[in-house]
């Protein structure tokens, strides 16, 4: 990575005017909290750990063996001033850890699509080899292309280098050599109120209906292989 990277990324949060107050609300997510380990001592990674929020809340419910590393230091300070054990590095595959100290849950959320597009595969690729442990998981979350925001999350966020649908997620991580790959809340309605679940539920039906029909019309051709999914971020599980 460049200085100039280095320091674009060092002063991330500073420079998209991201206060640590917003995050003093933060809750694990609905669709998280199943694919959590419920053994409180299990080894946890947060890759692009942030201002520790995530960490924060598994400490609060009895987790013992947290780590976070982040390229910034304004988060890596944030997150010791809250007493988490965390790590400051400018590449992920500078983590080095021995065969014992490798982690059963990694989590990497809106990590992945800030890397040079050429380093992504070598890096998902290190996660899985030196820093999962056998057995373990990988949760992995991106802004996803092909949702309604697609382009926004692209150009919104100037330090995005690219930007992931379901069908290129699944091809780094396979490449990368994970072996089971899955979706959570790939419609996106977790967190939503249970009126408004089955609304959403029928649009995206009738948005997927429309999309095959003029794709047939039109003879276009879609990956059909590639799931299809619409939420904003697409949220993976991988082994």
């Amino acid at each position: 990575m460049s200085t100039n990277d280095q320091i674009k990324l060092d002063s991330y949060f500073n420079n998209r005017v991201v206060d640590p107050a917003y995050y003093e609300s933060y809750q694990i997510p609905r669709y998280l909290k199943p694919v959590i380990p419920t053994d409180k001592n299990i080894k946890v990674l947060d890759i692009g750990c942030g201002y520790g929020q995530f960490l924060s809340k598994l400490k609060e419910e009895g987790y013992t063996h947290l780590m976070g590393i982040d390229i910034s230091n304004e988060a890596i300070n944030e997150c010791r001033k809250k007493g988490l054990s965390v790590t400051q590095v400018n590449d992920i595959r500078e983590y080095v850890v021995t065969g014992s100290e490798k982690f059963d849950f990694i989590i990497m959320s809106h990590v992945l699509e800030h890397i040079d597009k050429d380093k992504i595969i070598d890096t998902l690729r290190y996660i899985k080899m030196n820093l999962l442990a056998p057995g373990g998981s990988f949760t992995l979350m991106v802004p996803n292309a092909q949702s309604f925001t697609g382009t926004y999350w692209r150009y919104e966020d100037f330090t995005h280098t690219i930007l992931f649908t379901a069908g290129s997620c699944i091809y780094v991580l396979k490449s990368a050599g994970f072996e089971t790959i899955s979706f959570i809340d790939a419609d996106g309605t977790s967190l939503m109120s249970f009126w408004k679940k089955p609304i959403i539920k029928l649009m995206l039906f009738i948005y997927k209906f429309r999309e095959d029909f003029w794709g047939m019309i039109l003879q276009t051709s879609y990956h059909k292989p590639s799931p299809r999914i619409y939420s904003f971020e697409l949220k993976v599980i991988a082994k």
